[in-house]
């Protein structure tokens, strides 16, 4: 399983997903994580065959998400693109 880190603005915080008190954020934002692992487990650039690394999700105080990952290439990008549609 590819390890998905998450972050999540609470107020004028930003906390790790470990830190967040609520059980029903908590929840939540575990199981959109898991989700995005998922979906990017079997993702792999066609010509380096790497998936990708390092990837961060942050949720802003609005609930908007932000996906960041290292990549090897353009390539991968656009794999990771088509798997989360």
């Amino acid at each position: 399983m590819i390890d998905v880190k998450v972050t999540v603005t609470v107020g004028a915080k930003t906390l790790k997903l470990e830190d967040v008190s609520d059980p029903r954020i908590r929840t939540a934002l575990q199981g959109a994580a898991k989700q995005v692992a998922t979906k990017l487990l079997s993702v792999r650039c066609p010509e380096h065959q790497r998936g990708p690394k390092d990837v961060r999700i942050h949720f802003d105080k609005n609930g908007a998400a932000d996906l960041k990952y290292d990549s090897c290439c353009d390539g991968l990008g656009a794999q990771v693109g088509e798997a989360l549609g």
